[in-house]
Parts: C-alpha cells; sequence; structure tokens
C-alpha cells in the first residue's frame, strides 16, 4: 500500500498496490493513479 493526498480535501488516504483509479473515502472524488515506482503511488488526475 502507499498513500496519496486527496487534490480536493487534503486528507491522506492508503492505495493498495496497482491500483489504477480510486476514490479519496472521505471526499468520494475519483483519481487515476500512477506508480512511477513499484511502492510509490501518484495521484496524476480526475478519472
Amino acid at each position: 500500500m502507499s498513500e496519496v493526498r486527496c487534490l480536493n480535501c487534503l486528507k491522506r488516504f492508503l492505495v493498495p498496490l496497482k491500483t489504477e483509479v480510486m476514490a479519496c473515502p472521505y471526499c468520494k472524488t475519483k483519481y487515476r493513479i500512477s506508480w512511477p515506482t513499484p511502492n510509490q503511488a501518484k495521484v496524476r488526475g480526475l478519472a
């Protein structure tokens, strides 16, 4: 798992490995997720 920050509500949440799309569990905004390294997720933009 890796932690990312929601660009809408600014809260941090965990992303399971190899997830490509995920919604923030707090505000429900959906994001595209990329993996620059095998253990580091990065928010790429809105899904």
